[in-house]
């Protein structure tokens, strides 16, 4: 199954720490996945602000992301994403880009239930 994965991130690389906050990351990384293998970056996207909640999950969609692995993430954006059809799973923050990835893909990651913003 495709998928692209998409996570924010403190560095422009898979091998960057995620960030612990999707709206007030560096960059979002997006990536192809294909039968529960990494493929390519699909996109990576300087994070240079947003003028509403909806701005981020909106650029997400457009990049055509299936599921999306966070820290944390406010009331008004956990709703957008799931308004648009795009899974939220928790991340952990001391982990690389990849190897949230691929925990994702081994089903070791918990959906997200609700808002877990804790800024």
């Amino acid at each position: 199954m495709k998928r692209i994965i998409a996570i924010p991130s403190d560095g422009s690389k898979i091998d960057d720490v995620m960030s612990d906050h999707f709206g007030h990351c560096n960059f979002f990384i997006g990536i192809n996945t294909n039968d529960n293998h990494i493929g390519e970056i699909a996109f990576l996207l300087q994070n240079k602000g947003h003028s509403s909640c909806m701005e981020p999950v909106l650029n997400m969609k457009d990049r055509d992301v299936t599921d999306m692995i966070i820290g944390g993430i406010g009331g008004r954006p956990y709703m957008g994403f799931i308004q648009v059809g795009i899974n939220l799973y928790q991340g952990i923050s001391e982990k690389t880009v990849k190897e949230n990835i691929e925990l994702l893909l081994s089903d070791k990651l918990d959906k997200l239930e609700g808002p877990s913003c804790h800024h």
